[in-house]
């Protein structure tokens, strides 16, 4: 026979307690009148004295009015306040928040009206409390249904995903330990009525909770937690009442996962998340994936390499797509050694963990609703498979990466064969529109916000970092280094970093210090303590200049057409194409530390709109728009910098007049390099194909 769960039985002996702490209990209620007497009676037992008890009625259809006025006329020793609405809210944290706003107390309890507790509920959470940085104490929760049956003595099969046992002892943790370890992955606190809260003002939140149709108790705590502790006790003194089995529809289902996403990607930008916990946050939405009918996606690219930050990019959104239900596969060009093991490896290695199907080869494993084109390379693969959608994903003007001639017309002609583009930032998605006729939508240059930020620990230099990359054509490192030079001589005390390559590629010409490849925590201290960046792009633009703004660090770069549709005025300043009239820009920014201080926080809260999550959820509206629309009514992209290029000033025009010793002429054996290099793979390619 079942366990009964029976709240008067041998009922706890109430404490004396000079000064008690001030709680106030709120009881929503909703067409429960069978419970609504022992949950008032759950709250009359309690041990721990009750300041108040408030009492809302959602506008109920059954007889619980007449219930609660009879009961409550029993009530002597605690103040009782009993708040019918005339029509009905609508929403459940409408009334959380009307019951937050009539309570007088310190300390709250919303004890839903179908659930019940044991005597000493407050008791215990209260003592947490005595810790002032506490927001919230919670325990517990056993599982009884409606005839008060026990159904579970505990909870942790709904919230210890993966079984740690890290729930078994009880504990005091920041909001932000919470945050990241439990409430990034899921709602690990199951039921509002096996909480305490510290009462503060939480409108703002309860009222953006209204948005959620199923998480939005979930967003509370997680909110609320931002400010404070929580303290959890393993003790099961809630009893959270299940009424049966739901109906769960697709529709259900779907808002459900959108919502996790939502919310996992909301706390995941708010804080560094380690990657076991986003393996774990990957692990919850796979428990939605059989009740959700996934589309398919292909992913058709070149063989990934180390460092490739255009690789990097495609996982990212892949992963992206992934958390959001969508099925892809990711196929590699074949260079007859790979297998489809060794190609995951190198991604989870090189860029970052993904869970994507993996193949070596174009033959298809399965029938695809979406596919993408990654580069020119692909494109004619592409073209030549089966899909019931093609798309273009494109992350820089790859045509001008060769000389005119064959190659050239070659990857132009890739955009010519009516896939749907999907470009890294404006200025391409405007190419496509107005070169090619092909409507694109794009996603915005974005930063890691938790890695790119100003830091207070660090010393200001007069100095500079630039982006020096000379195997790259597109960074310009000729021109870079010519302006330098003659920033050099015009201000001579400045210090002067290259970063970004392990590649020498010609003598610098001045003092400097090469840092080569950094880690990316070491790029932001390089940026915070230095007055000026320079990131030159001859093509689509960097996302160097978007994490130097990030950091607080004043960006010159080129005024060119690539530039002026995503790079803001307010945060970069684009020069004139000459080395003069970028060391000019340059020192102007060190001349006028005021000018470059406005930059500075310019920068800084322009990036907090962009961080990569926002990224991340353009492209996945994108697929949602090829697949659904194939773009209708895009609207026209306008350029972002408005402003003149700055021009070379006369000091550093009169510095090259008077420079003595002749530079050699430029030749630029990049693209050479690059073609010899492409050759040699495809000679070796077809050998091994051939045996």
């Amino acid at each position: 026979m079942n366990q009964k769960i029976d709240i008067y039985k041998n009922p706890m002996k109430k404490l004396e307690i000079e000064h008690p702490k001030k709680v106030s209990v709120i009881i929503p209620n909703y067409n429960y009148a069978n419970f609504i007497t022992e949950r008032i009676d759950s709250i009359l037992l309690q041990t721990y004295p009750i300041y108040e008890l408030i009492i809302l009625d959602d506008c109920s259809t059954d007889n619980s009015v007449q219930v609660i006025e009879e009961k409550i006329k029993t009530i002597h020793d605690i103040k009782v306040q009993f708040v019918k609405n005339e029509t009905n809210s609508g929403g459940v944290f409408k009334q959380w928040k009307k019951g937050f706003d009539l309570a007088t107390g310190d300390f709250i309890w919303i004890a839903e009206a179908d659930d019940t507790a044991e005597n000493n509920f407050v008791e215990e959470l209260i003592k947490p409390f005595d810790d002032e940085k506490v927001v919230l104490s919670y325990c517990e929760s056993a599982r009884i249904d409606g005839k008060n049956n026990l159904i579970r003595e505990k909870s942790d099969d709904l919230y210890d995903m993966c079984r740690t046992g890290e729930w078994k002892d009880p504990y005091i943790w920041t909001g932000k330990h919470e945050n990241v370890y439990h409430l990034s992955v899921t709602n690990t606190i199951l039921n509002v009525s096996s909480v305490m809260w510290r009462k503060k003002e939480y409108t703002e939140i309860f009222e953006k909770a209204g948005e959620f149709k199923v998480a939005g108790d979930w967003y509370i705590y997680y909110n609320v937690l931002k400010d404070g502790n929580i303290s959890w006790n393993p003790k099961p003194l809630n009893y959270y009442r299940k009424h049966g089995s739901s109906v769960c529809t697709d529709v259900k289902a779907e808002i459900e996962f959108q919502e996790i996403c939502r919310l996992q990607k909301e706390i995941s930008a708010l804080y560094p998340i380690p990657k076991e916990i986003q393996q774990k946050q990957e692990m919850r939405r796979e428990l939605m994936y059989p009740l959700l009918p996934k589309k398919k996606i292909a992913w058709v690219m070149p063989h990934p390499g180390k460092g490739s930050g255009g690789h990097r990019t495609i996982i990212q959104n892949v992963n992206a797509l992934l958390r959001e239900g969508y099925e892809c596969d990711i196929y590699v060009e074949e260079d007859g050694v790979s297998t489809p093991e060794m190609v995951r490896q190198k991604i989870n290695e090189w860029y970052e963990p993904c869970s994507a199907g993996v193949y070596v080869g174009f033959q298809l494993q399965k029938d695809y609703d979406l596919m993408f084109a990654t580069g020119w390379q692909t494109v004619d693969f592409v073209r030549k498979l089966p899909a019931k959608k093609k798309a273009y994903f494109i992350q820089d003007y790859e045509p001008w990466f060769f000389p005119m001639g064959d190659q050239y017309l070659i990857t132009e002609n890739s955009y010519k064969y009516g896939f749907l583009p999907v470009t890294i930032g404006k200025w391409l998605a405007h190419k496509m529109a107005s070169e090619f006729h092909t409507p694109a939508e794009y996603f915005d240059f974005g930063a890691d916000l938790n890695v790119y930020r100003p830091l207070d620990n660090v010393e200001k230099e007069n100095a500079i970092c630039y982006v020096y990359q000379p195997e790259k054509p597109r960074r310009c490192d000729y021109i870079g280094l010519e302006a330098l030079k003659l920033v050099k001589a015009m201000r001579p005390d400045v210090k002067i970093y290259l970063y970004g390559s392990s590649i020498d590629a010609r003598p610098v010409p001045f003092e400097h210090e090469n840092l080569r490849i950094i880690p990316i925590e070491a790029c932001n201290k390089l940026y915070n303590r230095c007055k000026v960046g320079l990131c030159l792009s001859a093509s689509n633009p960097s996302r160097i200049p978007f994490e130097m703004m990030a950091a607080g660090l004043p960006v010159v770069e080129m005024y060119k057409e690539n530039n002026v549709y995503d790079l803001p005025e307010g945060g970069v300043l684009l020069a004139d194409t000459t080395p003069e009239a970028i060391a000019s820009a340059i020192v102007h920014l060190l001349d006028h530390p005021e000018i470059a201080q406005k930059m500075s926080e310019f920068g800084v809260q322009y990036m907090k709109q962009y961080p990569l999550e926002k990224g991340f959820g353009q492209i996945v509206n994108v697929v949602k728009d090829m697949l659904e629309t194939d773009y209708q009514d895009i609207p026209k992209i306008e350029k972002l910098y408005q402003k003149q290029a700055f021009t070379a000033s006369e000091e550093s025009k009169n510095v090259v007049i008077q420079e003595v010793q002749a530079r050699p002429i430029y030749e630029d054996n990049h693209g050479r390099l690059y073609r010899f290099l492409r050759r040699c793979k495809r000679f070796l390619r077809d050998k091994l194909k051939s045996r």
